[in-house]
């Protein structure tokens, strides 16, 4: 050590430095082969798991069936009100369908709905069934080119009506085009409940 001692300062200065080059290649060389990320083969995939329980299918809609609603003068309009406990939203969307006939398919009874507005061809002109809603309830009407006071039985009474709600975001998604669907696609598209088929025994116009 004392050799060291007795060197010059600029010839100790370039040994110091050259030892520290040394020691740091040596710690960085262990501090690479440390994070050397070779790694083994993917070992095999374990079993599945056990299939779940398909959840219940959820609702994107609601629907409420009215029996005998019968459109009477001199107004020929009807209320159909909304359930006490039940909430609406402004945005919410009204679509409503009236039961035109129920026939046998197969030996199953099977519902004709049929959406309104809903316009039809009688002997004395153009008969319209329309309706507008609000946040409590929908309002259905009669329009005609003729008087009113003709139609008969056939046309205002005992009719079977259902009006199904659809929220506001589902109807903007554009995912429903009421236009080209029917009750049917509506009901399996909405996840809407399964009723029981209505007994109207008037025969409507066809």
């Amino acid at each position: 050590m004392a050799w060291f001692l007795n060197l010059p300062h600029k010839q100790k200065f370039s040994i110091m430095k050259s030892l520290i080059n040394v020691l740091l290649i040596v710690m960085m060389t262990g501090a690479i082969s440390c994070i050397n990320d070779n790694v083994g083969p993917t070992g095999p995939m374990g079993p599945a798991g056990p299939q779940g329980n398909d959840g219940p299918k959820g609702e994107s809609g609601y629907v409420f069936e009215f029996e005998q609603v019968n459109f009477t003068g001199p107004e020929f309009e009807v209320f159909l009100p909304f359930p006490d406990d039940f909430e609406t939203l402004s945005s919410d969307v009204a679509l409503v369908y009236m039961l035109w006939d129920v026939v046998v398919v197969d030996g199953v009874d099977t519902e004709v709905w049929r959406q309104i507005p809903q316009t039809i061809l009688t002997n004395d002109g153009m008969l319209q069934y329309n309706f507008d809603f609000s946040m409590v309830d929908v309002r259905l009407f009669l329009d005609a080119e003729f008087d009113l006071n003709l139609l008969g039985a056939i046309d205002t009474d005992d009719w079977v009506v259902r009006v199904v709600i659809v929220p506001g975001d589902f109807w903007n998604s554009s995912r429903l085009n009421a236009n080209e669907m029917n009750y049917d696609d509506v009901k399996e598209m909405l996840g809407l409940p399964e009723l029981a088929t209505p007994n109207s025994l008037v025969k409507r116009r066809q």
